[in-house]
């Protein structure tokens, strides 16, 4: 009986997802601890607060340039794969958006080079990054459309190599870049970092060039191009709206706290990045194309359930181990400098345990294009963020910032057991 389970076990393709995506995550998890750890020794807490609003913007950036390309495309993919036609169109009508999208970025970034270096580091000192980053935003892209085609398609062990190489050598430029300039290495190492992932993909270029062969501009199709821009305003919020979210939250801590505190507040959001990820690529790998597969929405419920089983107890084990081990993983991946910010472990684990729970059913909505609901959910979010962040913080320092964080989740979990009551709980919904 064992045996038949296990084999079972074994064929299904959520637990071949995550075994591959264990790789990826151990490798970005080694290379992410390297680069905190360089942060840590050469630039401190007060750089990586800087460092960070950069990153937070860099994020929007790469999120608009990619105009929702990477869910659309995972979503029609995924739909159309077995479809010769088809394909070939969602594949032509996503390169051309991408590579559109990806000029008129940096022209913009090339245009407002000094006002951008003002907004973000009240200084054009570093109007140059912004010049350099609309050199590469096509490229990046690129990226973003090349593995969406590969998620949709769910040529898993694939995607998982890329991405290793990937995180390899943007470690190896960011350490050798921070180790030559410190401060100013590492800024240069974000805004390169895209460039480096578009290399990576070389190590696939048979799997490339053969998404390549399906591009054709005689057959890109209007109707999937529409359908793919359609994925802009979800996009928007998501990727665009809640880095500059935390942006502004940063630079709260900053003004009413210390650049000190900040750079705690996110050295813990990078820890908490490096474990997200091995769910996040799940959520795209695997959940994403489910869900989008699943036309006349029969299977949602179980989707929701067997990801809860594969996954939730694995995170849960995962979460009590990082809390009792905080002081040797603040010691290895940062300095002594930064051992005050083991206060923050606690409501920080807490909150991305329920943002687990709750994006699992929210990507329902990108797998079924909701996009008004999904628009009302993420506005709600975004304040309930924002304005528990600033007024916690108020009155319990930085702490406040994560139990904000907590707090957020804890409701947008309950918020989406209700959007989805009918489909979650209702015994007449097809299992």
């Amino acid at each position: 009986m064992l045996k038949l389970i296990r084999e079972q076990l074994k064929s299904s393709v959520l637990f071949k997802a995550i075994s591959f995506n264990s790789l990826g995550v151990l490798a970005k998890l080694i290379t992410g601890f390297a680069i905190s750890k360089f942060m840590a020794v050469f630039i401190g807490p007060s750089g990586m607060a800087i460092s960070g609003n950069l990153s937070n913007f860099m994020q929007s950036l790469e999120s608009l340039s990619s105009l929702g390309l990477q869910n659309g495309i995972i979503k029609y993919i995924a739909e159309s794969k077995d479809d010769k036609l088809q394909f070939k169109k969602v594949v032509s009508a996503g390169f051309l958006i991408s590579l559109g999208i990806g000029i008129l970025t940096s022209l913009f970034l090339f245009l407002f080079s000094d006002s951008l270096s003002q907004l973000v580091f009240s200084t054009l000192k570093y109007s140059i990054l912004f010049k350099t980053s609309a050199v590469i935003m096509p490229f990046y892209a690129l990226h973003i459309f090349f593995i969406a085609v590969i998620s949709g398609l769910k040529k898993i062990k694939d995607l998982v190599i890329i991405n290793i190489i990937g995180y390899l050598l943007s470690a190896l430029l960011i350490i050798f870049l921070m180790n030559r300039n410190q401060l100013d290495g590492a800024l240069l190492s974000i805004v390169l970092t895209p460039l480096i992932l578009f290399l990576s993909l070389l190590i696939k270029f048979k799997l490339v060039n053969k998404v390549i062969r399906n591009i054709s501009f005689i057959s890109t199709s209007k109707p999937y191009a529409l359908k793919i821009i359609s994925f802009f305003s979800m996009t928007l919020f998501s990727g665009v709206m809640f880095p500059f979210i935390f942006l502004l939250i940063r630079n709260h801590i900053i003004d009413t706290v210390g650049v000190t505190e900040a750079g705690y507040w996110e050295a813990t959001r990078k820890l908490s990045n490096y474990y997200m990820l091995f769910v996040y690529t799940l959520f795209n790998i695997y959940l994403l194309p489910t869900l989008s597969e699943d036309v006349n929405n029969t299977k949602f419920k179980n989707t929701v359930l067997n990801f809860y089983k594969g996954i939730l107890p694995i995170v849960l084990l995962g979460f009590i181990t990082i809390y009792f081990l905080r002081f040797f993983i603040i010691r290895v991946v940062f300095t002594d400098e930064f051992l005050s910010m083991q206060e923050l472990f606690g409501w920080q684990l807490i909150g991305d345990f329920f943002r687990i729970v709750s994006l699992t059913i929210a990507y329902q909505f990108f797998a079924k294009k909701m996009i008004h609901k999904y628009l009302i959910c993420e506005i709600i979010l975004m304040l309930f963020i924002y304005l528990s962040s600033i007024y916690l913080v108020n009155y319990l320092s930085v702490l406040g910032a994560v139990k904000a964080h907590a707090f957020s989740y804890i409701f947008y979990t309950l918020l989406m057991f209700y959007v989805f009551k009918n489909e979650l709980f209702k015994r007449h919904v097809a299992e």
